[in-house]
């Protein structure tokens, strides 16, 4: 009897700890991973060799809100802190609309060199430029305009931005941040702190690309010089 009662508490706990397991890997987020790739990693120094980011999944209603995002910018290796975070490892790397180059400022110096100033193309982002395909895979791409004015028209309640200011931003599922951008004149870094600027898929004229911008005063969507650097946030196609 007592071997027979041994046998089924083993037989208990073996069960409770595989659909522990099993429950813990279910839920936890996916963690996506790339290394150098040539004419997309702005050089290939070390410090930009290798790069995992964690992810999140949208729950708001509209475009892209049912969907895996990542859950920091393309290039960064840690997640902000604030709203104002202005630390150049959180903010990421920089891309110019329909460029799969990306640069990195870190408050002194930029990386590659600035060389286009100008971009004029009537076309949106074509698959083989979009970084995020290229550096994570298929699945991955730049978010649409209507994806990214879903997610900022969105309740806050749902994991959007409600429509707030940067504030909104950061408190949103995605955590968006005030990273600033690159000047289309010679790569300067601007605002890196007090604004932040995304760039979607879409253009909006041939010389201009849709962004969604914010600061502490408000947001919106916006035309943007195709030839200015801005951040991107990869979303997942399932």
């Amino acid at each position: 009897m007592r071997k027979f009662l041994i046998l089924i508490l083993f037989s208990f706990l073996a069960s409770s700890l595989s659909c522990s397991k099993f429950l813990s890997s279910y839920d936890a987020p996916e963690v996506v991973s790339h290394g150098y790739v040539s004419g997309v990693t702005p050089s290939n120094a070390t410090i930009y060799n290798d790069r995992s980011y964690p992810t999140v999944e949208a729950n708001w209603p509209g475009p892209g809100g049912d969907k895996v995002w990542l859950a920091v910018n393309l290039g960064a290796n840690a997640e902000p802190q604030s709203s104002v975070d202005d630390n150049p490892a959180r903010a990421g790397w920089k891309f110019q609309f329909n460029r799969s180059q990306a640069f990195h400022h870190n408050g002194q110096v930029l990386t590659p060199q600035w060389r286009t100033t100008n971009i004029d193309q009537d076309t949106n982002w074509q698959p083989e430029n979009d970084p995020c395909r290229l550096l994570l895979g298929d699945p991955w791409r730049l978010p649409t305009i209507e994806e990214l004015r879903a997610f900022r028209e969105a309740p806050m309640n749902r994991g959007g931005m409600g429509e707030g200011n940067r504030t909104a931003a950061f408190n949103s599922t995605l955590k968006l941040h005030a990273a600033g951008f690159l000047h289309s004149f010679t790569g300067e870094l601007r605002n890196r702190g007090t604004t932040g600027q995304y760039w979607a898929s879409d253009q909006f004229t041939s010389s201009n690309g849709e962004t969604l911008g914010f600061s502490d005063e408000g947001s919106g969507t916006f035309g943007g010089n195709k030839a200015f650097g801005r951040s991107i946030r990869c979303i997942k196609d399932e």
